[in-house]
C-alpha cells in the first residue's frame, strides 16, 4: 500500500472515533437566542460627569487650570469627572441641546444664550478675593497714540466671539452709545479671534488696533508678564457680569446636583484645596449663583434689541458668520 493510501486511511480511522466519541456525550445545550442571561462578574463602567469648557485660553493652560478641581470633584462624588474642552463658544450650546455634557463653566453670554435653547441652571462661580464678577475692556497699544473713539476711525478691531459679553456685546454697547451703529462702516477691519487672549495678542503683534478682552484674562496676562501693562492702555471699562459660572443641565440628578454645589461651595474649607484654588487663578471661593445674578447682562440684551431665541450664536454661512475666524471688511 502506498504512503499516500495509508495516510488516508489514518485520518478516516480518526474522523470516525472523534464523532463516535461525540456521539456518546451528553447533546450539546440549545441556546435560546431570545432569552438575555444576566451577566455576573463584569466590571462595571464608572459613572461620568461631563464638563465642558469654554476656550477662553490656550487648551494647555485650560487644562492647567481646570484638571486638579476635575480629579478633586472626581473623588469627593466618587465618579469620573471628565472635562470637554470646546473649540468655541457656540458649540457649548449645542452639546447641552443635544445632551452631550452634564455641566458646563459658562461666560455669562453664553449661559442666557444656552438657556434661552436648552434647561441649564448656574449653581456657583469663582470668587477672586471679594470678586465674583468681570468687565469687558476696550484695550489699545500705548504707542498708538489712541486716546478716543474718534481716533479709531478706520482702524482694525480684534472681538472675541459673537457669543461672549466682553468680547462682543459690550463693544457694540460701547461703540453704539458713540453713535457708531456698525462696526463694519467704522473700522477698516473687524475679526473674531476666538479667545480673549488670542485678541490680546493680536493686538501685541500688530495685527489689529484695538482689542476687547474681559478683564479677568487681561488681568492674568498681566500677572504673568508685568511688562505688558506698559504696553497697554485701557480706554473703557464695561459693567460688571457673574464670572464663569458653572452650569448643570437640569436632566442632571437632583442629589448629584446638590453634593456637586455643595462641594464647590465649600471647597475652601477644605486644607488640602489650596493648590486646586491656586491652579484656578487665584479663586478664594465658589459663591452660589442663580439667574438673577445676570440682571446687567438681560439689560444689555434688550438695550442691543438681541432676540436670544433666535441669536445667531454658531459660526455658520446660512446665518451670517463665516466658520473660524470672522472677518468682515468695511464697503
Amino acid at each position: 500500500m502506498s504512503k499516500h493510501k495509508i495516510l488516508s486511511a489514518y485520518f478516516l480511522i480518526m474522523l470516525i472515533f472523534v464523532f463516535t466519541g461525540c456521539g456518546n456525550k451528553e447533546e450539546a445545550k440549545k441556546v435560546d437566542l431570545d432569552k438575555v442571561e444576566e451577566m455576573e462578574n463584569l466590571p462595571q463602567e464608572p459613572l461620568t460627569l461631563r464638563i465642558g469648557l469654554i476656550p477662553e485660553q490656550d487648551i494647555r493652560k485650560m487644562a492647567a487650570r481646570y484638571e486638579p478641581l476635575a480629579n478633586y470633584l472626581s473623588e469627593k462624588l466618587n465618579l469620573k469627572v471628565t472635562l470637554v474642552y470646546l473649540d468655541n463658544y457656540a458649540e457649548v450650546c449645542d452639546k447641552f441641546i443635544y445632551k452631550q455634557l452634564d455641566a458646563a463653566f459658562f461666560g455669562s453670554f453664553s449661559y442666557v444664550l444656552t438657556k434661552a435653547r436648552a434647561q441649564i441652571e448656574p449653581i456657583a462661580r469663582p470668587d477672586y478675593q471679594g470678586t465674583s464678577t468681570y468687565r469687558g475692556l476696550i484695550v489699545v497699544r500705548r504707542d498708538s497714540k489712541i486716546s478716543n473713539v474718534a481716533q479709531m476711525k478706520g482702524k482694525r478691531l480684534a472681538l472675541v466671539h459673537q457669543a461672549t459679553f466682553a468680547g462682543y456685546l459690550f463693544p457694540l454697547l460701547y461703540f453704539q452709545e458713540q453713535g457708531i451703529k456698525y462696526l463694519e462702516g467704522y473700522f477698516s477691519q473687524v475679526k473674531f479671534y476666538g479667545g480673549h487672549d488670542s485678541a490680546i495678542f493680536a493686538l501685541l503683534k500688530g495685527q489689529a488696533d484695538i482689542a476687547t478682552p474681559k478683564d479677568l484674562v487681561y488681568q492674568r496676562l498681566i500677572k504673568e508678564n508685568p511688562d505688558l501693562e506698559k504696553k497697554l492702555e485701557v480706554l473703557a471699562v464695561s459693567e460688571p457680569v457673574p464670572s464663569n459660572a458653572l452650569c448643570v443641565s437640569k436632566d442632571l440628578d437632583s442629589n448629584l446636583k446638590r453634593k456637586l454645589k455643595d462641594i464647590l461651595i465649600n471647597l475652601h474649607k477644605d486644607p488640602n484645596s489650596l493648590p486646586i484654588l491656586e491652579s484656578l487663578g487665584g479663586v478664594t471661593q465658589f459663591i452660589e449663583t442663580k439667574d438673577e445674578d445676570y440682571r446687567h447682562l438681560y439689560e444689555t440684551i434688550r438695550v442691543l434689541g438681541i432676540d436670544l431665541n433666535t441669536y445667531p450664536y454658531y459660526e455658520r454661512p446660512d446665518m451670517g458668520f463665516n466658520r473660524g475666524a470672522d472677518v468682515r471688511e468695511a464697503k
